[in-house]
């Protein structure tokens, strides 16, 4: 039984995935399957950005296993089969569109841009789209295309250690507009999935920043601060949940700040906010359908989270081993029945995921 019920949404049924290694949570009684395994190391797309094809037969994630270093991978869900994802096996900046139909990624200075589909049958011809314009020196970030597929914007070093910016390329004409400079490094730029013009991006220090999160208005060329943080807050892994709310967490590192709030927190495009559960989070994700929420904590324990009650329930423990310390950078699947996520269980660094059971089976804190 799922906690969401009901069929599965139209265009998005769910595959079969018992020919994967999978067990039961002992604490929860949800089921766990292993999409990836072996000694190489595995990870998921991070959880502010799309990585299924639309009809999750397909999952982009970034693995080892085939260069030595950390590379885009694509699994088939039905069968098993892993297979590079750009056509000359590198890395690089790439991303899904939202719907999750093609891929855009960089290739030195080029962007290049092609359907997943295809990529993973090895018959695309990827269409070179455009070059990094020359006043920028390199791209920070990540890539992120807006909700009507018409503009991809990356962050952007303009001058090393000094000047910093969001751009767009506008992917019909192939030109790029300069829509932000500021005097901080960016990270997690991310389109707006619903709202076309609104990109969110942070303060990118490793750690605390004074003001973490920024909203960019592309239409405007306009910026500002989003959620303003006051008490020195410690405000992290911010990401878009629908066209008007963010999340984000809030970790209590002294304390005094213990005493704060801390915790998920959800924010209106004002930056009127909502502590949505208070215990020492480090990521979050909030699912498409808007009734779920989940959040990880230190112990690589995850939480799933009723969107209109706020309460909290163990959904999944025990994804340590091998002395890894892997981050869980968990998010719901495309149809809301799942959660994809890293995890060490097995002692190497894997892809498991773990469906939703019914929330009356689930134990309290």
């Amino acid at each position: 039984m799922r906690a969401t019920g009901g069929d599965w949404p139209k265009g998005m049924s769910h595959v079969g995935l018992d020919h994967f290694e999978h067990y039961t949570d002992e604490k929860t009684r949800a089921r766990v399957y292993r999409l990836t395994s072996g000694p190489q190391r595995d990870d998921v797309v991070y959880q502010t950005h799309p990585m299924w094809s639309p009809d999750m037969g397909l999952l982009v994630f970034h693995s080892d296993r085939t260069s030595g270093t950390m590379t885009p991978h694509v699994l088939e869900t039905s069968t098993g089969k892993v297979r590079p994802l750009l056509p000359d096996g590198k890395g690089g900046d790439f991303t899904l569109t939202h719907r999750g139909a093609d891929v855009f990624w960089l290739s030195g200075r080029d962007v290049y841009t092609a359907p997943l589909r295809a990529l993973f049958a090895g018959d695309a011809a990827p269409q070179r789209i455009a070059s990094l314009p020359e006043s920028v020196q390199r791209t920070q970030g990540m890539l992120s295309v807006d909700a009507k597929e018409a503009v991809l914007y990356t962050g952007a070093v303009f001058e090393v250690d000094k000047r910093w910016g969001i751009i767009g390329l506008n992917l019909k004409s192939g030109a790029w507009d300069t829509l932000a400079e500021v005097d901080f490094p960016v990270g997690h730029v991310q389109a707006n999935p619903a709202r076309a013009d609104l990109v969110m991006f942070c303060h990118e220090t490793g750690g605390y920043a004074d003001q973490r999160t920024w909203l960019l208005d592309a239409a405007r060329r306009t910026h500002r601060p989003l959620y303003v943080s006051p008490s020195r807050q410690w405000v992290t892994h911010e990401l878009w949940w629908g066209g008007d709310r963010v999340l984000f967490t809030v970790w209590p590192y002294d304390d005094e700040h213990r005493e704060l709030e801390h915790g998920i927190l959800m924010a209106d495009l004002d930056g009127a906010h909502t502590v949505v559960t208070q215990y020492p989070a480090w990521h979050t994700h909030g699912s498409p359908d808007k009734r779920w929420i989940l959040g990880d904590d230190f112990d690589r324990n995850l939480w799933l989270i009723d969107a209109q009650t706020h309460e909290r329930r163990l959904l999944t423990h025990g994804h340590e081993g091998g002395g890894l310390k892997t981050h869980p950078h968990a998010s719901f699947t495309p149809d809301s029945q799942s959660i994809v996520f890293n995890s060490s269980r097995f002692g190497t660094a894997d892809i498991l995921l773990v469906e939703l059971p019914a929330w009356e089976s689930l134990p309290q804190p």
